[in-house]
């Protein structure tokens, strides 16, 4: 007589698999709906230079605080951001010739401010470019026997501007926004401006001087550069001196950059 034994397949016979030799589940495993789109890797520096100059041009800090010094505001304009340094050597060697030829150092006057020599701070000592917003501010109450405080000025501003030259070395623009109160004694202020020009603009980097008029006198705050201003002398790049604009030209302004800056 013939006995039958039963026989268990062996895909069941196998005993289970200890749990310490079981294989975590992954992100492959995991069952994507149909459609899903596959992820690639973008490759940046395959597109040409021009557009990637266009992608380091925005990615520059539009406008950052900087700790004032002497009483005078220091702001910094299209400035790098340092993780953007770190994301590789051609980027970030690429991406710091953009902020070189970018960045600038701006700095406010103030009524606080004498004349002190400023320190460069570091995470901008690479800027080219410097744009100064100055005050002519004389409140001599009479010009024929007290002298006029547009020298006392002039010169306290080429002082601090001469070292600050000195100290960026790679300087390569400097512009300049000078203000002066229209009081009654304003003409022989301006002749002072215009006999002592050469202080301010005798400089080999300068692009850009213009003087303005805008009434401060009696402001709890004192000057201020977004006030409405009128424009009245304009340096010239062909003969290197400062003129007077004509009146027809000489309209009110309001710079909304300037606006921005001086806060």
């Amino acid at each position: 007589m013939a006995i039958t034994v039963p026989v268990e397949p062996r895909s069941k016979a196998r005993s289970p698999m200890p749990t310490s030799r079981r294989r975590a589940p992954t992100a492959a495993d995991e069952v994507k709906p149909e459609g899903t789109p596959l992820q690639t890797t973008f490759n940046f520096f395959g597109l040409s230079r021009e557009l990637r100059d266009m992608v380091y041009n925005f990615s520059l800090t539009f406008k950052r605080k900087i700790r004032s010094q002497h009483g005078a505001r220091l702001r910094g304009r299209m400035v790098t951001e340092a993780s953007l340094l770190l994301v590789s050597k051609q980027f970030s060697r690429e991406y710091f010739e953009r902020a070189q030829y970018h960045t600038c150092l701006i700095i406010v006057d103030r009524p606080e401010f004498h004349g002190d020599s400023f320190k460069i701070p570091r995470a901008i000592s690479y800027a080219r470019n410097v744009e100064l917003f100055l005050a002519i501010a004389c409140d001599s109450p009479d010009h024929f026997t007290d002298q006029c405080r547009v020298v006392k000025e002039v010169r306290m501003h080429r002082k601090w501007i001469v070292d600050l030259c000195q100290k960026m070395r790679r300087l390569e623009s400097i512009s300049i926004k000078l203000i002066t109160d229209p009081h009654q004694h304003i003409e022989a202020c301006e002749a002072k401006l215009l006999e002592l020009q050469h202080k301010l603009t005798n400089f080999e980097e300068l692009k850009n001087l213009a003087v303005y008029h805008c009434d401060y006198a009696g402001k709890e705050t004192g000057w201020s550069f977004a006030s409405k201003r009128t424009l009245v002398m304009e340096w010239s790049a062909k003969d290197g001196e400062l003129h007077r604009v004509e009146a027809a030209k000489a309209s009110p302004e309001l710079e909304k950059s300037t606006s921005n800056e001086s806060k």
